[in-house]
């Protein structure tokens, strides 16, 4: 059943639930934990950019990927783990856009950027 929360873009505009669940720390650990590892594939990025509609204009999108919830919910484990799994699986020059603009607030709220740096 867990592949339900990697694959779900029926009825989410291509959103998937790790995305949406970015802003908990506790249900990123079990999604990105090894014991999914099985789940986990290069060609599958569960980390992007999501289009989202605004609120208070109906024809008009902006984008915000898990880094980005998470960051605005001040959910810094959330925030580690997203990396962890970025460096370990997900590790492709495309997946740097995901940091473009938030790698300064990373640094200010000290979550670890190394293993980014290295990777």
């Amino acid at each position: 059943m867990p592949h339900v929360f990697y694959k779900s873009f029926f009825e989410l505009d291509c959103a998937n639930m790790v995305s949406i669940l970015s802003f908990d720390s506790r249900s990123m650990k079990q999604l990105l934990s090894d014991k999914n590892k099985s789940l986990f594939q290069a060609d599958f990025p569960i980390f992007y950019k999501n289009k989202i509609q605004k609120s208070n204009n109906k024809d008009k999108y902006f984008y915000r990927s898990a880094i980005d919830s998470a960051l605005k919910n001040n959910q810094i484990r959330a925030v580690q783990y997203i990396i962890e799994y970025i460096c370990k699986y997900q590790n492709t020059y495309v997946s740097s856009y995901l940091f473009t603009r938030n790698i300064p607030t990373l640094i200010e709220k000290g979550i670890e950027v190394k293993g980014l740096f290295e990777s």
